[in-house]
């Protein structure tokens, strides 16, 4: 491993709770440390033991991509609790439901 791969946690984790849209305080408040103590996690002066770990990965943080820099496969048990209830939208819908959920989805798609 390189040298400087446990550097990259910290931009990992921050990478991670942007994209859950968690604010800090928040997010170190899910994962039971006080806001300073995420602070240097951020900022490579310290690493996350494994009990904040397990509370990240319940937030829909993908701990394997945190720690290797690896992206776990996609699956239900990463997904944000927000994907989730729209995971849990789709398979209650019915084909309207499934249809305008897929429409939204269409929109919110970035242009490729």
């Amino acid at each position: 491993m390189p040298d400087n791969f446990c550097d990259l946690f910290g931009d990992r984790i921050k990478s991670e709770r942007l994209r859950l849209n968690f604010q800090q305080l928040a997010f170190a408040e899910a994962c039971e440390v006080s806001r300073g103590a995420l602070l240097k996690w951020e900022k490579n002066e310290a690493s996350p033991n494994a009990h904040a770990l397990a509370l990240m990965s319940k937030l829909g943080v993908d701990v394997l991509y945190v720690v290797t820099g690896q992206h776990a496969v996609v699956s239900e048990v990463n997904l944000a609790p927000a994907e989730r209830v729209l995971l849990q939208a789709w398979r209650d819908s019915g084909v309207k439901g499934r249809a305008l959920l897929t429409a939204a989805a269409d929109v919110l798609r970035p242009d490729s």
